[in-house]
């Protein structure tokens, strides 16, 4: 890679993300003041998520406002950028920067053999390195920086940050005012019907086809040779339009006429890699009848689905399911905790979530508590509560709040704003 080239593109890159600085309006994202410490000890920071969800903006902010120096390898002109060539950016660096505490390197997966210099790195620097495929990222971290890396997963914007992005401030004791609850309850019908991705409310649903089809194509197809695309990229949308609910492996495989469901599997993990959607599987004490049994799929940001839909119909509960799980996962990633549905063939519960070796709470999703589902929901969450040894759980709502006792277990029924904004998880 040729020296003057790199030096113009680190160049570039600063001045376009000074500018960027100058022009949006920034939201601090929750997890900020949190990484910040992580670069005390150890001094290696990977901030994983979907493409466009902020990680580059995440990661300087980050950075705090000392002097760091940067590299975006997501740029047509380092195409032909290979793992000798770091020495020359490190060259770059001195040269540009008086002096740089931190070292930053977005989308530097796209290099192959970069984990072992970020690991001769982080014996002299702090280091922060963003990716958009988990596998990889985490799989080759840990093979050559085992226990020494803090990992933060940075996911669309929560309810909170969407106010924030708003503009929109409210304070704890706000879910208690009713002109406040009613501006809080509009703002949250608008986040579950868009995005959690900033550049949709510059740019509208047409920018979330293309990040998707980008995706699929640049970070699935070509990384990992797909052998039929076409499949690939027909189970995606397949998936999109069957979002909260079961699937079947073996009904996918036959229904796209391939002989093994292999094919399926590491298709479907691939699109989990790459942060587009998510699995929940059954839980059972059985680890082999998890992964056996239907599965519920959910997408990571509900404007995909509004986008991508073939013909979307107004499904409130299904979006608002969609939503809860993502932020679920979102707590349950970042807390080392792990979400599952149950059913035990008679009643059923949308989420439980497990702590250790515990299920500590579970949940139901629906638009409405209604006379027509009020006693298949309530059911649910009794015979799961029974189940675990568990006394509380919830039916969360659109806009219903009640307290129901039910056989010695007492339901909280809120709506889901509430629950988000107060993050009783």
């Amino acid at each position: 890679m040729n020296k003057e080239t790199l030096m113009q593109v680190i160049v570039d890159q600063k001045q376009e993300l000074e500018e960027r600085f100058r022009r949006e309006k920034i939201l601090t994202r929750d997890g900020v003041e949190l990484c910040g410490k992580y670069l005390a000890h150890p001094n290696l920071l990977l901030v994983s998520g979907m493409r466009r969800a902020g990680k580059s903006f995440f990661a300087h902010l980050a950075a705090g406002k000392g002097q760091y120096a940067f590299l975006n390898f997501d740029d047509e002109r380092l195409m032909g950028f290979s793992a000798k060539d770091f020495n020359i950016v490190l060259e770059c660096f001195n040269e540009l920067y008086k002096e740089h505490g931190i070292l930053m390197f977005d989308e530097i997966q796209n290099v192959r053999g970069w984990e072992l210099f970020v690991s001769r790195l982080r014996n002299t620097n702090k280091v922060i390195v963003t990716g958009s495929n988990a596998h990889l990222l985490s799989k080759e971290m840990s093979t050559h920086l085992t226990g020494r890396f803090m990992e933060f997963a940075l996911f669309p914007m929560s309810f909170k940050e969407y106010c924030g992005y708003k503009g929109a401030e409210f304070k704890g004791k706000d879910v208690y005012s009713t002109r406040a609850r009613s501006s809080i309850s509009a703002l949250f019908s608008e986040y579950v019907q868009n995005s959690g991705i900033f550049d949709y409310y510059k740019f509208g649903p047409e920018f979330l086809r293309t990040v998707w089809r980008s995706v699929i194509d640049r970070d699935i197809v070509i990384r990992y040779r797909i052998k039929y695309p076409g499949i690939l990229e027909q189970l995606a949308l397949l998936l999109v339009n069957s979002f909260a609910s079961k699937v079947s492996i073996a009904n996918l495989t036959r229904h796209f006429k391939l002989k093994s469901p292999h094919t399926i599997n590491d298709y479907i993990r691939y699109i989990e890699n790459v942060f587009l959607m998510f699995p929940v599987y059954k839980f059972s004490y059985k680890l082999k009848e998890q992964f056996t049994t239907f599965r519920k799929m959910y997408i990571i940001d509900n404007g995909f689905i509004r986008a991508l839909s073939f013909s979307f119909s107004e499904n409130r509960g299904r979006m608002l399911e969609n939503m809860v799980a993502v932020e679920l996962k979102r707590c349950c990633v970042r807390e080392g905790s792990q979400l599952f549905y149950w059913d035990d063939y008679h009643f059923e519960c949308d989420f439980v979530v497990k702590k250790g070796t515990k299920i500590n709470s579970i949940y139901q999703v629906c638009a409405e508590l209604a006379v027509a589902n009020r006693e298949r929901e309530v059911k649910g969450i009794v015979a799961a509560a029974r189940e675990f040894g568990l006394k509380n759980g919830y039916i969360l709502t659109f806009s219903q709040e009640e307290t129901i006792r039910e056989s010695g277990c007492t339901i909280e029924v809120m709506p889901v704003w509430k629950w988000m904004w107060q993050g009783n998880y």
